[in-house]
């Protein structure tokens, strides 16, 4: 009887931990798709190194400055003043450019163009017309009109000189995300794609939580039910298999590092940027084997091989000869399969991934911290907020699920071998 209720608990296990699986797979997938749009809308090139977000915030502060402009009767005559100040250095700096140019063209040192300027005393008259003038220039700032036409003509030799001097930004990506969750603006893109994430987040929680519980429960199982037929062996082997390959094909950690926040002050003005992102990658251990097995340096490739090696092929070749072996004595003879079941711990370096992975986390994120550290205090007129959003991932928590069952599993074989050998004595 508790054979029986032995074997449909494992079963039931088993079923479970599947289904569930898959759901997170799928689950993990859908919400990878969303965090890449996310990070691709608050990408720094789309922010902070956009010529037109800058042309589009200039020009915002242009049009509020002159629009600000009022000429009334208390202001008057100080604008007044300063539109003469002004117009006195530019008339003298042309007088002596212009003085100085005609001595340089003169025969002999003697300019007749000098003589004309000062008999005539044109740069007097101009002085004597400054006051005149002032008022011609208010009179003209007073009209909306007016204003229009400066705000109209200031924009346009803007978006000339940042035509000539910069790169365009390519928006095929930014659009096609825009119209894949019909938003209206960015705002409403990043608004619409935070609830889906938080929704997908939730299932996945709940997802996660069942799976670990199902983990505990089978742990328990293994360690109290000390006389473990092959067919629970094979069940928890397949278990294993599954965590593995969720393990491999999920992300293990997210490197996130981002502006949470700048501010300045532009011609009294304030700017800010908020959420721009500076460098994202989030890869599962086949994606990152993948990318350097294709990779056209030779030591690179080395290093994915190295990686598809002693992550993926060992381990699952280990459990797959292991169980060969439990209905097959006689395939211990064979030279692979002896190897891998018997010799093959020492080369199947799981655990040790599991290890560097964890190490690799904390180091990734002390660098980060400590560089972004030193983007704050760049300058004291430039208020900067930089957060760090590097986390572990599920494939890295699947993983080692794999790791610590496969230590068990290994156990187990190892039993069952013994008591085959000590019945054939």
């Amino acid at each position: 009887m508790k054979t029986y209720f032995r074997t449909i608990s494992v079963i039931i296990l088993f079923i479970v931990i599947s289904l569930t699986s898959l759901n997170i797979y799928q689950l993990e997938k859908s919400n990878r798709i969303l965090k890449a749009d996310l990070t691709e809308l608050s990408d720094i090139k789309y922010g902070l190194f956009n010529v037109d977000v800058w042309k589009e915030k200039i020009a915002t502060i242009i049009t509020k400055k002159i629009d600000e402009l009022e000429i009334t009767d208390k202001n008057r005559e100080k604008n007044k003043q300063k539109i003469i100040k002004f117009l006195e250095i530019v008339i003298k700096d042309f007088e002596q450019n212009f003085k100085e140019k005609n001595r340089k063209e003169s025969l002999f040192g003697i300019s007749y163009k000098n003589i004309g300027a000062d008999t005539f005393s044109v740069f007097s008259r101009l002085n004597e017309e400054i006051p005149s003038i002032a008022d011609k220039v208010l009179n003209f700032l007073e009209e909306k009109e007016n204003k229009d036409k400066i705000k109209a003509y200031i924009i346009s030799k803007l978006d000339e000189y940042t035509d000539k001097t910069f790169q365009k930004v390519d928006y095929s990506v930014y659009d096609s995300i825009h119209i894949k969750y019909n938003a209206k603006n960015i705002s409403d893109c990043i608004i619409i794609i935070n609830s889906k994430r938080e929704a997908m987040e939730a299932r996945i929680d709940h997802n996660n939580y069942l799976i670990l519980f199902l983990f505990v429960i089978l742990l328990v199982m293994i360690i109290k039910f000390k006389n473990t037929s092959k067919f629970e062996i094979i069940s928890y082997s397949t278990i294993a298999i599954v965590l593995l390959s969720l393990g491999i094909t999920l992300p293990m950690i997210d490197i996130d590092a981002r502006i949470e926040l700048m501010e300045f002050d532009l011609l009294g003005e304030s700017l800010s940027f908020k959420n721009q992102v500076l460098y994202f990658k989030s890869k599962s251990i086949l994606e990152m084997a993948n990318l350097m097995l294709f990779h056209s340096d030779l030591k690179i490739f080395f290093v994915g091989l190295l990686v598809l090696s002693f992550s993926v092929l060992f381990p699952l070749c280990k459990i797959i000869s292991t169980i060969l072996v439990l209905f097959y004595k006689k395939l211990k003879n064979n030279l692979i399969i002896n190897f891998l079941v018997f010799k093959s711990g020492k080369w199947s370096m799981a655990d040790v991934m599991v290890v560097a992975i964890f190490m690799s986390y904390i180091g990734f994120t002390g660098i980060i911290s400590s560089q972004l550290s030193q983007l704050e205090k760049i300058s004291t007129k430039v208020s900067i907020l930089t957060t760090n959003d590097s986390d572990i991932q599920s494939g890295f928590f699947f993983f080692t699920g794999f790791v610590i069952l496969g230590i068990f599993i290994s156990q187990m074989i190892s039993k069952q071998l013994e008591l085959k050998n000590t019945k054939s004595d």
